[in-house]
């Protein structure tokens, strides 16, 4: 396990350092590192944490709504795993085009080789259709299994119930499916 944390923190340190470019990290801060579920988002956020150190990855921890993210990941029993996107450079807000999704790609895909997941899920289903199917899911083992959940910051077009119900069932599929 320490070979696999040594050589994620060997491949974020090519990125510039944040805020331009975030890399993945384990949610939440503090639990035990675990390996089978991958979630893939598709660009970091634009917000910056208001008490930020000036050095450290805030990626996926900056607003309630990550919060929601990491309680939700807590109650259905996949905390510790690892978090990124496809797209580690935060520049403009809205969705990726080709040529940043290619220029990442290799990134990703170094740190799913490493992670060696059982499970990716997808944050958010635009992403999941627009950006991974088409770009990322042929390059990456068919034996692992992927899916999307609703993105946890929807705007308005979801319900947290409906949110944390279709996170829920996608992780006990993919947990109990063969």
């Amino acid at each position: 396990m320490n070979e696999k944390l040594n050589k994620l923190e060997n491949l974020n340190k090519i990125l510039k350092p944040p805020p331009l470019e975030l890399g993945g990290k384990f949610l939440p801060e503090g639990s035990s590192k675990q390996y089978d579920f991958m979630f893939v988002a598709e660009k970091p956020s634009m917000n910056i944490p208001k008490d930020w150190d000036g050095k450290s990855n805030y990626n996926f921890d900056v607003t309630k709504r990550d919060k929601f993210f990491q309680t939700m990941m807590v109650k259905y029993g996949v905390d510790g795993n690892y978090a990124t996107d496809i797209v580690k450079e935060r520049g403009r807000p809205g969705k990726p085009a080709k040529a940043e999704i290619q220029e990442w790609l290799p990134f990703l895909r170094k740190e799913i080789e490493i992670i060696q997941p059982k499970v990716i899920i997808v944050v958010g289903e635009r992403t999941y259709n627009e950006s991974f199917k088409p770009f990322v899911k042929s390059s990456i083992p068919k034996d692992i299994k992927v899916d999307w959940v609703y993105h946890y910051r929807q705007q308005g077009s979801k319900t947290d119930v409906e949110v944390e119900q279709r996170f829920g069932e996608v992780i006990n599929r993919m947990r109990y499916s063969n």
